[in-house]
């Protein structure tokens, strides 16, 4: 059965254990890419091949697992950005993370027109608990 979905991801294990099956829930079955950083390798790369490697793997599920949907991800306090402690408050990273978002979308719409494109942030309460943004 062909997986229908990419998520595309940060490294940070805080979040995976429980992201996992939330996106699970919400999208179905999907390949999953992960990079330090996640959409930051598209929008602001610290090494052009970052890019490249993102955007090929997405070809390379769009071919093999005939993918029609992809999930960008972000999340709360990622260090690739400089963690929270660069922002003044929540309100104003969550901000940040959706344009960077928004920006990673353009980028991949731009060269797979065809996919749906749907962007998730992650946060964590105080009881450490992994919620959909």
């Amino acid at each position: 059965m062909a997986h229908l979905a990419i998520v595309i991801s940060c490294i940070d294990y805080r979040f995976w254990p429980q992201a996992i099956p939330l996106l699970k829930k919400k999208y179905g079955r999907f390949d999953l890419i992960q990079m330090a950083g996640s959409s930051k390798n598209l929008t602001s790369p610290s090494k052009k091949e970052y890019k490249i490697t993102i955007l090929e793997n997405i070809k390379i599920s769009v071919q093999l697992h005939n993918s029609q949907k992809i999930i960008l991800t972000n999340h709360i306090d990622c260090g690739a950005y400089g963690g929270s402690k660069n922002f003044k408050s929540q309100k104003e990273e969550i901000k940040f993370h959706k344009i960077e978002l928004e920006k990673a979308k353009k980028i991949i719409q731009k060269k797979f027109p065809q996919l749906l494109i749907k962007t998730e942030l992650l946060t964590i309460d105080t009881n450490k608990k992994v919620k959909l943004y």
